[in-house]
């Protein structure tokens, strides 16, 4: 029994002394690293990593904040913005801006000409992409 539990110090004191050596390898291997320069760990290197970490802190911060602000309708027109946003959803300012470029398109000058042409020669594609913008229009509550 004693005899275990002289074995069983015995491999405590050896993972002691190889952590304690693995520990005292690495250390020597940073502070060698450091006064030789290898591996880019020079002071104004490490200078510079710590100056982008806190550019990059300082960025993060800000956009926290802006969007906490905006969520919340502190800044100024943040609720506005969501008003215009549906708007623009529901206006038909889209819609006839893409005619008119369908009518560009076909040569034609005319718009309603144009998109009456192409209503007859592709009036089931035409109907079918109508009847998915109604759709996502509804779906979305416009």
């Amino acid at each position: 029994m004693q005899q275990l539990e002289s074995a069983i110090l015995d491999a405590k004191s050896k993972k002691e002394q190889m952590i304690a050596r693995a520990r005292t390898a690495e250390s020597t291997q940073k502070v060698n690293d450091m006064l030789s320069g290898i591996g880019g760990n020079t002071s104004m290197d490490a200078f510079k990593r710590m100056e982008d970490k806190v550019n990059t802190l300082e960025a993060s911060a800000e956009v926290s904040a802006e969007m906490g602000a905006l969520n919340s309708g502190m800044l100024p027109g943040g609720s506005d913005l969501e008003k215009e946003f549906r708007m623009l959803e529901a206006g038909d300012a889209v819609d006839d801006e893409l005619k008119k470029m369908k009518g560009l398109l076909g040569g034609s000058s005319d718009g309603a000409s144009a998109s009456a042409s192409t209503s007859a020669a592709g009036g089931e594609k035409k109907s079918a992409v109508d009847d998915e913008l109604e759709k996502l229009k509804r779906d979305a509550g416009l």
